[in-house]
This record gives structure tokens, sequence and C-alpha cells, in this order.
């Protein structure tokens, strides 16, 4: 169940997606259980001389078919199939699951309470997700020189998503520019992205989504926000939008302020679950104070226009590029690093090789996007090439006892960084540890 009234996450303090992985162990033990089930009954009626009547009976017909349903479920959801079209996979997983209590509920009688009570629960769950989704009103924006979608919806006083948690969730159905209709409900379920809510709403009064433009949703929401520009104004039509949640794990992090030092990593709109976290730590709590926790976060980036939605603590100072590392104790200065500046720029590999990239100079839009932010904005540290992970998780645990780790990124970034802080373990440092990595590659 998606829903925090979830007893299994009440019980175990983890989100739905946290226990996605034991939905895969359980589904596949399931898958095989029934295999078996299936196999040595029909080798049971083939032994026995008992197959061509059998074959003609109600309860093995469905039973057939829900043997065939379930491995057309299992197939569908192997990962290279969930990569190739998540659509499908989708779709096909939540008929299929639905139409298998039928043909089960058929196939024999003694089954038929379990089916029952897994009927109950899942009306019970369709009900609560029913109740988490909300009409907002909003804009939507292409980020110049980028292929990122903002969305920002601005909230009244009384708007209960005023309480919503930095780093929470939202599944946005697929907004048409129109007042939804009942179809548009009806297919919502089918239609719809996890975004990260990338503002801390009680403090900006807003939700900030953004998203990377790639293919399904987010590019059909890229062709919405450029129907509905309005030229270089920054301002857009408004237009109501769906959203249903909010989910995450966030809402089960730790008090940070227990911690004394707090490594935060975010590779490109991961940083979307990492800012707010990284914002709330610095400007809910006296990250100054000799007994609090010192921050360090570190945002990895293609080209720097993709930093240009984001805000940070007001409190902030003015960071150079040419600064060296911040010190720990400087909890508001993000290390940002440019993986690929455009221009005659040099890029810096973790080797320490400078190569020059006048290769990767883009458009005029791109470059013109690129020289307004040569001056980085404060908070900012700006450099360039990959973060040498291993050498900042050793500055990092080297100066604490309790350390947290939470990083949002592509797969390669976020495994480097456990690597990083495995093999830092595996040393027999004293440390205490808190890891949180944030997925959605289910």
């Amino acid at each position: 169940m998606r829903s925090p009234y979830s007893p299994i996450q009440w019980l175990t303090r983890l989100s739905h997606e946290q226990l996605k992985i034991w939905h895969q162990i359980f589904g596949r033990i399931i898958y095989f259980l029934f295999s078996l089930h299936a196999f040595f009954y029909m080798l049971f009626f083939v032994l026995s001389g008992f197959l061509p009547k059998r074959l003609y009976d109600k309860d093995v017909i469905f039973g057939i078919i829900s043997i065939l349903l379930f491995t057309i479920l299992s197939t569908t959801a192997l990962q290279q199939l969930r990569r190739w079209n998540y659509r499908v996979f989708y779709i096909s997983h939540v008929v299929i699951a639905h139409l298998v209590l039928v043909t089960l509920y058929i196939h024999v009688t003694h089954i038929r309470l379990y089916i029952m009570e897994t009927m109950m629960v899942n009306m019970v769950h369709q009900v609560l997700r029913w109740l988490s989704v909300k009409t907002f009103s909003g804009t939507i924006k292409l980020l110049p020189g980028t292929n990122l979608v903002r969305i920002r919806i601005p909230l009244t006083s009384m708007n209960s998503a005023l309480a919503w948690k930095p780093g929470q969730h939202v599944y946005l159905a697929r907004p048409s520019g129109k007042a939804a209709s009942i179809t548009d409900h009806l297919t919502f379920r089918n239609q719809t992205n996890p975004f990260t809510v990338a503002s801390i709403p009680v403090k900006d009064k807003e939700l900030l989504l953004v998203a990377r433009t790639i293919t399904g949703n987010t590019k059909k929401l890229a062709a919405l926000a450029k129907s509905l520009s309005t030229g270089d104004s920054d301002e857009t039509a408004t237009i109501p939008l769906t959203l249903e949640g909010p989910y995450g794990a966030a809402a089960h992090l730790p008090d940070f302020s227990g911690f004394d030092k707090i490594l935060l990593v975010a590779g490109g709109v991961g940083a979307t679950f990492i800012l707010p976290i990284y914002r709330s730590i610095i400007e809910f709590g006296d990250a100054n104070h000799a007994g609090g926790p010192q921050v360090r976060f570190i945002w990895a980036v293609k080209k720097l226009a993709d930093t240009q939605w984001a805000s940070f603590p007001s409190s902030s100072p003015v960071a150079s590029s040419t600064e060296a590392t911040p010190s720990l104790h400087i909890p508001s200065a993000v290390e940002v690093y440019v993986t690929r500046p455009s221009g005659s720029a040099m890029h810096i590999t973790d080797s320490g090789e400078e190569i020059e990239l006048t290769e990767l100079a883009e458009d005029d839009e791109l470059l013109s996007m690129e020289e307004q932010m040569e001056k980085p904005r404060n908070g900012m540290v700006i450099k360039t090439g990959r973060p040498k992970l291993v050498t900042i998780v050793d500055e990092v645990f080297s100066k604490g006892q309790r350390v947290a780790v939470v990083s949002c990124g592509p797969k390669a970034l976020t495994e480097r960084l456990g690597e990083s802080v495995e093999r830092w373990l595996r040393q027999g440092h004293d440390v205490q540890v808190f890891w949180h990595e944030e997925t959605f590659a289910w």
C-alpha cells in the first residue's frame, strides 16, 4: 500500500518505495510455489491417466488460466522489460493483479476467504489513494538552456500541503492544460510520474517540481510547457494540476541534529530530494552552533544551467569559484561540480588531467545562460570535473563519530558513494553511520 496508513509502513517506518524490494522477493517466491503447484498436479494427472478428462473441468481450466496470468505478470516485471517500456509493465501489472483474483476465486472454493480479504485490503488502498488526490493551480515552464521542466504551485495559508515534509514526493497526472474531466480522473493512475517536492512548502509557500525531459509523460510535459510559453517572460499561463500524495521515506528520516557530520550527495535532478533536506537542516536548526551537525553538500551536474531552479538558504555566504574546498563548519557552501562545462572551459578529471572542451560549446541560448551564471550565486562553490567521492568520504568520516549520508542521483554515482563509505567502515573505524539512498529505479 502506498498510503502512510499502511500497517506495514507504520511498523517498519519504511515507505512503500523501500518496501518494494520485499514485494519483488515475495512475488518471486509466490510464483515459484504456484509453478510447483501447477507442475505437480499436471504430473499427477498424466501419471494417473486423468489428464484428458481433467482438462475439461472448471477448476483445472481456471487454474491453468491463473498460472498463465502469473507468468505474464512475472515476465513483464523483468527489469529489461520495465526499462524498455515502463508503462506496459505498470498497466499489465495492475490489470493482471486484479484479474487473477477472479480466476483464483473460481479455481477452488477453499481459498475464497483469502481472496475476499485481499479484495477488501485493495479496496481500502484504492480509497486511501483516491483521498490523497488533490487538484492545484500552477505554472509549467521549460528552463532555458536545459531539458528541465519546472512546475510551480503557489499555496494558500490554509492549504494542507504546507505540512508536507522536505524530500517527500507526489505523483503528477499528465496535465492537459484544462480542467480535469471524469475521464481524466479514471485514467489518472496510468499516466502519472513521481516528482520530488523540491521546495519547503511551509517556508516557500509553494510546491516546486522539477523533471528532466526524457520520454513519455515528461516529454509531453515539455511540449505542454512550450505551448504555454509567453516568450521571454518568466510568467506562464496557470493550469490545473492533479497530484497524488505526498509519499516517500522523507517522512521517516531521523532528526539530523543528533549527528556530528552530514554528507549530502546529489546527481542532476537528484538534488530535488537533497536540496530541501539540506535547506531544512540549515534554516530550521542552529547549524553554526558548536554542538550542531556540520554539513557538506556535493552536487554533480552536467551543465551549470541545470542548477538555475535551485534556491539556497538565505543565510548562505557569497562563494567564489576559485575558493578552496569549504571546511565542514561552513554548512551553507554547496559544492557544485560541473562535469561538462560549455565553451572553452577546462575539464578536470579524477586523475587531475585537464582536457579542453571547446567542442562542447552549445547554441547561443545555452552559452548566454552559462555566461549569466559565471558568477556563483550565494552559497555556491563551482568546480569542474567529477567529485572525488573517496577523498570526500575520508574527509567527512575522519572528523565525526556519528555520520549521516544521504544521496540521490544516477546509480553509478550512488554506487561509488556506497563503495567509498563501505571501504571506510571495513577499515575498522569506530563510526556510527546512517545511510539513505533515494531511488525510483524499481
